[in-house]
């Protein structure tokens, strides 16, 4: 392409639409390109130049944009174009958008992925100008007021389209019309037709109407596309632009969060900014996903189902994140966002264009759910490189001893091979990186073994692994491996949920070991588990984090422990308390040192497991919602649409994570954006399940007491694990770099 790099990460805060490192790449080089070549000062004159700009006026920097090859990245080669695809596309679009780029860009490519992909005598010709820059491009997204008559050498055109992005610098439109036989579309030079630039909301790129009087189009510029084709390509790239702006925004309220102080101090430190920041990531994450996975799909051409509930899940979020980005920059600069001064107002006018260009969310969300009602589903594979075949066929024969199991038993069979945890190092695991676990978990799939979960202990056992004794681990690891030992956590106390350092259990060193006297609560599995990992206050003159201890709990075998069930909302007692009478430990129950017990609790190893993410994005309950659609309203159809969104919004999450892990790159902030999204999203679900009972959702019978204990249940999710408040503070300050309160 002749583009230069450029040391800048990818776009905005976080990873972009693109994940491996040739679209990182490219994302750096669009950024450096932009930053050398389209000063800010571009956009910033076409907002204070009073009325529209001139019909066909083309900005600088076209002639040197097209020269990267950024006009035609997309376009197969035999066209002169990159050969690349939309997904290509949409990495530049972002970066572009996030640079504020003004012009008809995004129409012009637009217009060329539609007519890539129409066979047809007028194509050719012009697929090639457009890679060359030689000519621009528009069209409309419905006819509006469009007719087109058939005459002997072709159609008459007649009437108006609705506002198109960039027509006042096109030099071809493409323009649906109806027709006595359905609607159609028409290729027209722009010299033909009366084009008339509005006064935008958007100066940068405006729209512009376009108005055709008794103008001829031959027959071979009437084009065979299909409707449904250009509106999907249209979602895609207007989503790709909207992850720039959005990502633009997040990046402006980060930055001007660090420095700007309040009341003596920066406002990223109050948590209300810091929620705001860590919000807007969440949406932008989101976003990135779905028009990551909406790109690829119009890219595999895998089924017009597929690309169009794609393409609607990426509509109904990716505007709308940087509609709300937007806003809630100009709140965080304050009186600075208000000024006509700040960028901040162009961001929004940006988001505002392409939301009414495109159209609602709600209208994107009633489609989706309308296509997941007829079927439409989109499948996510992971396919894994070559080498993963040899790690299957090594895998084959030691899981086979496990074939036809039960689950605890495969566990207990596989366990001495390494293979029931493959991720750990040896001897208990194979010291495996992300290929080889993910060709392991392949090959359990086609043998079809299951192995049961090792619930609390997975957080045991990286632990004991990296901080305990020798004899510990000879003690602990192979049971608890073999699933022959179960383990609870009891970390929470009354007065220190989230907040682990304010713990008050006190360990007092004796003679004979530890005296433990104190509570913890919230602990799943108290009543059957053989031992439990404790944390208590070894030193109370320490400061907080430095004053714990880790210890092993023998629950069978230790005088003093009192457990006491908690029944929840729901009726059940799956938590207990557990109180701590001067319980004796011994002096091996101390896992590392006596005072580093934090570092122990936040042990995680550098071979962490890696996930296979589902292939299918839609769970039970959300597919039962689906199924339920016809027979509700809009609104309610809508909001099964919001779920869908983020249904696959996390799906595809999952699976960026794991080919980056692939890849050997860092995870990225995909594992703290799921947690926050998913257990609200779970909640949604149980809630629009039991509501769409209506009466009997009111009775603890039947139908009605599972979706009530379904709903009743779910309020667990957003407290469990750290509650959703305190996630965004972590959000906030580990990702965003936000300051400490």
């Amino acid at each position: 392409m002749g583009i230069g790099t450029d040391s800048g990460t990818a776009t905005g805060t976080g990873t972009g639409v693109g994940i491996t490192e040739e679209h990182r790449a490219l994302a750096r080089s669009v950024r450096g390109w932009l930053a050398r070549t389209v000063p800010p000062g571009e956009a910033r004159a076409l907002l204070d130049t009073p009325g529209p700009p001139a019909p066909g006026a083309r900005p600088e920097h076209w002639a040197a944009l097209a020269a990267q090859g950024l006009t035609g990245i997309h376009l197969p080669e035999e066209y002169g174009g990159g050969g690349g695809g939309i997904l290509d596309l949409a990495v530049v679009l972002e970066e572009a958008a996030h640079g504020s780029l003004p012009g008809p860009y995004l129409a012009t490519v637009l217009v060329g992925a539609v007519l890539a992909r129409t066979p047809g005598p007028a194509t050719g010709d012009t697929l090639r100008a457009i890679a060359a820059g030689e000519r621009t491009a528009a069209l409309a997204l419905i006819p509006g007021t469009l007719t087109a008559t058939p005459t002997a050498t072709g159609h008459r055109l007649d009437g108006t389209a609705p506002p198109a992005l960039s027509a006042d610098a096109a030099d071809l439109l493409l323009l649906p019309a109806a027709t006595p036989t359905g609607e159609r579309w028409f290729l027209v030079d722009a010299e033909g037709l009366t084009v008339r630039p509005h006064h935008s909301v958007d100066p940068t790129r405006p729209t512009a109407q376009v108005r055709a009087d008794a103008v001829p189009v031959p027959a071979h510029r009437t084009l065979p596309i299909e409707s449904a084709l250009v509106r999907d390509l249209a979602a895609v790239l207007l989503a790709a632009d909207a992850c720039g702006t959005a990502a633009r925004c997040l990046r402006t309220a980060v930055e001007h969060a660090r420095v700007r102080e309040q009341f003596g101090r920066p406002i990223g430190a109050f948590q209300a900014v810091k929620h705001l920041c860590a919000d807007m990531l969440v949406r932008l994450e989101q976003a990135r996903a779905l028009t990551w996975d909406a790109a690829r799909a119009a890219d595999e051409e895998t089924g017009d189902g597929a690309r169009a509930l794609t393409a609607a899940l990426a509509a109904a979020t990716a505007p709308e994140a940087a509609y709300t980005c937007a806003k809630d920059t100009i709140q965080i600069l304050g009186g600075t966002g208000f000024t006509w001064e700040h960028d901040a107002h162009l961001w929004l006018r940006r988001a505002v264009l392409a939301r009414q260009l495109l159209g609602t969310a709600d209208a994107h969300r009633l489609r989706a759910a309308r296509l997941a009602a007829a079927g439409a589903r989109r499948e996510l594979t992971l396919e894994l490189p070559p080498e993963a075949a040899r790690h299957r066929a090594e895998a084959r024969p030691h899981l086979a001893a496990a074939r036809g199991l039960p689950p605890r038993e495969a566990r207990r069979a596989l366990a001495p091979t390494g293979y029931a945890a493959p991720h750990l190092p040896p001897p208990y695991g194979l010291g495996a990186g992300p290929v080889q676990q993910l060709a392991i978990q392949q090959e359990l799939a086609e043998q079809s073994v299951r192995l049961s979960d090792l619930s609390i202990a997975a957080w045991v056992v990286p632990s004991l692994i990296a901080y305990g004794t020798e004899a510990q681990r000879e003690r602990y690891l192979p049971a608890t491996l073999r699933g022959d030992l179960q383990w609870c956590q009891l970390f929470s106390e009354p007065d220190a949920g989230s907040d682990l350092a304010a713990l008050r259990t006190r360990a007092v060193r004796t003679g004979e070991g530890w005296r433990i006297t104190g509570q913890k609560v919230w602990t799943s599995a108290a009543r059957t588990a053989d031992h439990g990992i404790l944390l208590a206050r070894t030193d109370p003159d320490a400061p907080r984090h430095r004053g714990l201890t880790y210890f092993l709990v023998d629950m069978k075998r230790a005088r003093g422990i009192d457990i006491r069930p908690l029944r929840e909302i729901t009726g059940e007692s799956l938590f207990n308390e557990v109180h701590f009478d001067d319980v004796l430990l011994p002096p091996d129950a101390v896992v590392g040192e006596v005072g580093g017990g934090w570092r122990v609790a936040r042990n995680t190893l550098g071979n962490e497991r890696v996930h296979m993410a589902d292939q299918l994005t839609f769970d039970t309950g959300l597919e039962a919602l689906i199924a339920r659609s016809a027979e509700t309203d809009d609104a309610t159809r809508a909001r099964i649409g919001a779920l869908a969104a983020e249904a696959h919004a996390l799906a595809c999450i999952g699976l960026r994570t794991t080919l980056r892990q692939v890849s050997g790159l860092e995870p990225g902030a995909g594992a703290s954006v799921r947690k926050l999204v998913q257990t609200a999203h779970q909640q949604k679900v149980a809630e629009l399940t039991l509501e769409l009972l209506g009466p009997a959702g009111a009775v603890a019978e039947e139908a009605g007491e599972r979706a009530l204990h379904g709903f009743l249940m779910s309020r667990c999710l957003t407290i469990a694990g750290g509650t959703t408040q305190i996630q965004l503070n972590v959000v906030a300050e580990r990702i965003l770099g936000l300051p400490r309160d």
